[in-house]
């Protein structure tokens, strides 16, 4: 009787890892081209590259489909340096400080980010990636400073099925994207100075 259950236990681990095997094969690594209208009028071109895996939908874990994985990768040139972000933040805007150095804004709750690196609750609910002097590495201070505030979404946020990704997206193009229209969703169009969140209510 134990042998057999120990059969079974090490046939399931089997048909697991060949199921997450199969899975990983069936990954795709897509980038593309966007254009990006920068808070100091300059227009410049980033590019992004996403891995699409399959995965089970929300609340449905055995319907398989594409998602895009939570690490990214955002590279792009400002005044003759290069600079790449590689990183789990949902990265809503690019812009350039009163120091002429390059930024990354993101929602801190956007798959619970700030969770995952220890990001106290503070209003408005955003984070700021500042580069280091290679333009590869990024930190972010305790808190987005003042001058971001009503910044507008520049980076494309849509995630869609692979199939349906374009090489290359200008604004006209992201103009398009569905958020853009709901009056719901003004934290993600912009920097709202007024943004909170539920979840840090209930934390505090």
């Amino acid at each position: 009787m134990k042998l057999t259950a120990r059969l079974l236990r090490t046939a399931q681990t089997s048909v697991a890892i060949t199921a997450a095997l199969l899975l990983a094969a069936c990954a795709r690594n897509l980038q593309w081209d966007e254009e990006v209208l920068l808070n100091t009028g300059e227009t410049i071109w980033v590019n992004k590259k996403v891995r699409y895996t399959i995965n089970g939908q929300p609340g449905n874990p055995v319907d398989l489909g594409y998602a895009a994985d939570r690490e990214e990768t955002t590279s792009f040139k400002y005044q003759g340096r290069s600079y790449t972000y590689k990183g789990d933040a949902s990265l809503l805007v690019l812009a350039i400080s009163p120091q002429k150095t390059p930024v990354l804004l993101a929602n801190a709750d956007t798959w619970g980010w700030y969770r995952r690196h220890q990001y106290k609750c503070v209003n408005p609910f955003y984070v700021m990636f500042v580069p280091d002097a290679s333009g590869q590495q990024w930190t972010w201070p305790d808190r987005v400073e003042p001058w971001t505030y009503n910044l507008r979404t520049n980076l494309l946020v849509d995630r869609r099925h692979p199939s349906y990704v374009d090489s290359r997206y200008t604004m006209a193009d992201k103009s398009t994207q569905g958020f853009l229209r709901d009056r719901r969703t003004m934290h993600i169009q912009k920097i709202d100075p007024l943004y909170a969140t539920d979840t840090c209510k209930e934390s505090n």
